[in-house]
């Protein structure tokens, strides 16, 4: 049970601590980016138990383990800003020269520290909505018990992010269940910029 109380210590920290310690805006979007995050490591996912919720997938136990690094001040979350501090990046310093790790987990722990900075570095510029509605459209198992997906208006959202240079013309097709022709279509209808 401990070593599970670390991991999930170690992660939370370790989402706060990425990108020289950029805050995230929103327990939504801290949700949704350790979701995106953990699902492609199935044998850490489970650990967190990830569960369709009114606002997207949703793990209480990161949730639980948020308020509690918080409480010991190891982040500080302020209205909806959370951000790791020097006591919090102490204890992940201490966590990861504790644990004891094969080979096989070494390199675990190195392509989970990349996929943090990966997935926080593509999700930076996005906003709940936007997040929100990236996932619903890329993992739609997280929508059953939703408020908000059915109220989205997935292709202005998603042509906002075109508009922001946060997705391309492939990735509104593929999110939105279209043929390139058909995405293609869609933004020269709804931008002024020009498509070459």
């Amino acid at each position: 049970m401990s070593n599970n109380i670390d991991l999930h210590t170690q992660i939370v920290l370790k989402l706060l601590n990425a990108l020289d310690s950029e805050p995230i805006e929103g327990k939504i979007k801290f949700q949704k980016i350790a979701f995106m995050v953990l699902r492609n490591f199935p044998e850490i996912f489970e650990f967190f138990d990830f569960k369709p919720h009114k606002f997207g997938p949703y793990s209480e136990p990161l949730d639980c383990t948020l308020e509690e690094v918080n409480n010991k001040h190891e982040a500080h979350i302020e209205k909806e800003t959370m951000e790791i501090t020097d006591q919090g990046k102490e204890k992940l310093t201490e966590l990861d020269s504790v644990m004891e790790l094969s080979e096989k987990e070494k390199k675990n722990k190195e392509m989970i520290d990349k996929a943090i900075d990966s997935i926080k570095e593509e999700f930076r510029n996005f906003n709940s909505d936007e997040i929100l509605a990236f996932i619903y459209k890329s993992d739609p198992d997280y929508i059953s018990d939703s408020i908000v997906a059915d109220k989205i208006d997935y292709g202005k959202v998603f042509l906002g992010l075109y508009e922001k240079g946060e997705l391309g013309i492939s990735k509104i097709a593929e999110l939105l269940g279209w043929d390139l022709e058909k995405a293609y279509e869609f933004i020269k209808q709804n931008t002024k910029l020009h498509i070459l």
